[in-house]
Formats: structure tokens, sequence, C-alpha cells
């Protein structure tokens, strides 16, 4: 590998091998070009990244991207758990727009083997639409609450809980180990799919943002 690395690139690895699955260009730039220079000056960089084969690029076809404002639904041990029918119906009916064009970077190989991920290729199209609604959020939470992005650890990024256990998408850890809370993305969850993400955090006394 003859690329030069920076610490804007370390740090966008980090973000796709550690924090989320993918992230489009839209958004590599508003968080790490965001000082004025255009897309093609990040575009240029990921591609040098690509070539590098530490990230690849693509252009895939998703529901435009939701905005992020605040959780359907937000839990701590001791409160009330949700409808799970009524979420479910925000859940369906958010998604509403035809598909469009976008682009995309997700971690190469190489990036995934360097970190210590999982994370490596496109997702599968049935789950890109949840990816993408993570980033948005993991963008987010970088723009508007540095500090507990810091915190940010994808699934990817950590041991599996266990056989046919269904692990949150994110967790915000503190160093010390402490955990603040996890982060989901719903998707297009139905009830049962919803009632059995908040089961399992309410078992292991899990605060939870359902996106």
């Amino acid at each position: 590998m003859n690329l030069s690395m920076t610490s804007r690139d370390m740090d966008l690895l980090d973000a796709l091998t550690l924090r989320v699955r993918l992230l489009t260009l839209r958004q590599v730039t508003e968080l790490w070009w965001p000082t004025g220079e255009n897309q093609r000056c990040a575009r240029r960089r990921l591609e040098s990244l690509s070539e590098s084969e530490l990230i690849e690029i693509h252009r895939v076809n998703a529901h435009p991207l939701l905005p992020v404002t605040n959780p359907l639904f937000a839990w701590k041990p001791g409160e009330v758990e949700p409808d799970f029918e009524q979420m479910a119906g925000k859940c369906r009916n958010r998604w509403n727009r035809p598909a469009m064009p976008m682009t995309v970077c997700v971690a190469g190989r190489l990036a995934a083997n360097l970190m210590g991920s999982t994370a490596r290729g496109v997702p599968h199209r049935d789950h890109r639409n949840h990816d993408l609604r993570l980033a948005s959020v993991y963008a987010a939470y970088r723009q508007q609450r540095p500090r507990l992005a810091a915190f940010w650890i994808g699934e990817h990024g950590l041991p599996k809980a266990g056989y046919r256990i269904k692990d949150p998408d994110a967790f915000l850890r503190q160093p010390d180990g402490k955990l603040l809370r996890v982060i989901e993305s719903a998707g297009r969850y139905n009830a049962r799919q919803i009632q059995s993400f908040h089961d399992h955090c309410e078992s292991n006394q899990l605060p939870y943002e359902l996106w």
C-alpha cells in the first residue's frame, strides 16, 4: 500500500469498520470535508483509498434518507414499554418514497482486517435502508453530539453476544466500560421484532434509542 495515510483517512476507516457499515458520499463530505470543499475533493480521496483496497465505492438504489430529529422511542430500565403495534406502524409508514440512486462507501477487506472488524463490502439490498438509517443517526451524533459519538461502537466491531442472539446495532460505551445506551435502526420492523428487541434490552437492563 503506497498511499500516505492522514488522520482524516484513519478516522474515516475507523467509522466504516467500527461504527457503521456504510456512509453516503454526502455524509462523508459533510463530516470530513466540512470547511468549504465540495464533493469532488471527497470523491478524489475516496477513489485513492479505493485504489489501495481500503474502501469500496458503490452506486446503489435506496430510499431517500430520512431526517434525524428524535428517536421513534427511547427507553431505560424502570420505564413503561412501548406500544409495539404503534411503533411498527410508524416504522412502516415512513418508507413511502421511491428508491433513488446514491453513492456510498464501505470498508474493503483490507481495512476490515486491519481494524479487527467484520464489516466489509456493500450490504445486501434488503439491509441497505436499515444500514443507511443507522448511518444517518451516527452522522447526526457526530455533528450534534460529538462527545457521545466518540463512544459509539457498532455491532460489527464487537464479539457477537451469542448464537441466535440479535445484537443491538450500536453501543454508546465509555472507555471505563460503562454503557450509556444502545442504538437500534428499526428499519421496517414489525411489532414482533420490536418487542423482541425491547425484551432483550429489558432483560439485560440496556437503555436504548429506537430510530
